[in-house]
């Protein structure tokens, strides 16, 4: 593969289900660097005469890309490239037991998907399978990238916590660092009136966030301070313009992981650029780009409630916060810059490959 001239790519996007806005924004980032884009559905063909595959979450199931790329001649055959978004397995665990679990968990998953593709009468027969395949999902994740880098399909993999792609790196699998970032499609001014004390959107997720979330909540009525909870169950999600509105109307964005590990940097990237003020329990360095104190809140789980009052009395301290993360999300934290970081990693691979190809033809 020779790729177009001047590095401007044919790229399709995959468009895991129909409201799915990354996959506008990634068309946005791609475009306004000279690069084609049509977006697709995972479970239709890839679009003829294109470059790369590019590919991101997992939001669904990543091995059956993999497996129809495999299928193309090699002189056809795009690049598939990935942008990772979730977590691994407890990373006190050891790798070699993290590698063995994640290859078994990956084999299964393609086994059984196989299986009830052909036949969905053996269903009842493999339920043990079936709850499986919607169980251990890190290692699933794990497992299917490792594969598809042995294929030799996976030709250009980027995670958005720096820790998780040191890791990789670490152990075999060449990847990129690539955060989430902002895209105006996130964030407005809309000089709203801030009317909402603490603001918390997404799911409970697990025992840990649900319970954590629940105490500072009650924390902070007992001091007569109301926090919005859009969760799904006692208020809906918020997405879209809906959120924007929100983020404009909050002080404060509660942040609480899921596990004490997990990278969280991805609402960042639309309550810093929205000047609501993070106030999050202290995390790991997922994304060095945010410092603690200067970018956001961070503190112990314990104090979570206490630094929520200190900055909701505090003006000059939050606007101070605020517009340091304001500048950092809009100028520097960008998916321009994300997308940039990923086609570099394109062009090199690229150039390899048609180095290697001169080179074979002496």
């Amino acid at each position: 593969m020779t790729g177009p001239k001047n590095d401007h790519y044919r790229i399709a996007i995959i468009k895991w289900f129909e409201d799915d806005d990354l996959a506008n924004v990634f068309s946005d980032e791609l475009s306004s660097l000279g690069h084609l884009t049509v977006c697709f559905y995972p479970t239709s063909f890839i679009p003829d005469n294109v470059d790369i595959v590019f590919s991101y979450g997992p939001f669904g199931k990543f091995m059956p890309i993999v497996d129809l790329l495999a299928s193309l001649p090699r002189n056809i055959r795009p690049l598939l490239v990935h942008w990772n978004t979730e977590g691994i397995p407890d990373i006190r665990i050891p790798w070699l037991i993290i590698k063995a679990i994640s290859a078994r968990r990956s084999g299964i998953d393609s086994i059984l998907n196989f299986t009830l593709h052909r036949n969905f009468s053996l269903i009842p027969k493999l339920k043990p399978l079936v709850w499986l395949n919607s169980s251990m999902m890190r290692f699933r994740y794990v497992g299917d990238y490792y594969s598809a880098h042995a294929k030799g399909i996976l030709n250009v993999f980027s995670d958005s916590s720096a820790i998780y792609a040191d890791f990789h790196n670490k152990h075999g699998l060449p990847t990129v660092f690539a955060p989430w970032g902002s895209t105006p499609r996130w964030y407005a001014d809309l000089g709203l009136k801030r009317d909402i004390d603490v603001l918390w959107m997404g799911t409970r997720g697990s025992k840990r966030r649900s319970k954590l979330l629940d105490k500072v909540r009650n924390e902070l009525s007992d001091n007569g301070v109301d926090m919005y909870v859009a969760d799904n169950i006692e208020n809906p999600f918020i997405f879209g313009d809906e959120r924007t509105e929100f983020l404009n109307r909050a002080r404060i964005t509660l942040n609480i992981t899921r596990t004490w590990y997990d990278d969280n940097f991805s609402r960042f990237s639309i309550a810093a650029p929205n000047r609501s003020l993070i106030v999050s329990e202290n995390m790991l360095s997922h994304c060095p780009l945010y410092k603690p104190g200067i970018h956001y809140v961070g503190t112990t789980p314990e104090n979570l409630s206490k630094a929520v009052l200190f900055y909701l009395e505090n003006h000059s301290a939050r606007n101070r916060i605020v517009e340091e993360a304001y500048r950092l999300s809009t100028l520097v934290v960008t998916f321009n810059h994300t997308i940039r970081q990923i086609m570099d990693a394109v062009d090199k691979v690229i150039a390899n490959k048609n180095q290697s190809s001169s080179t074979s033809s002496l």
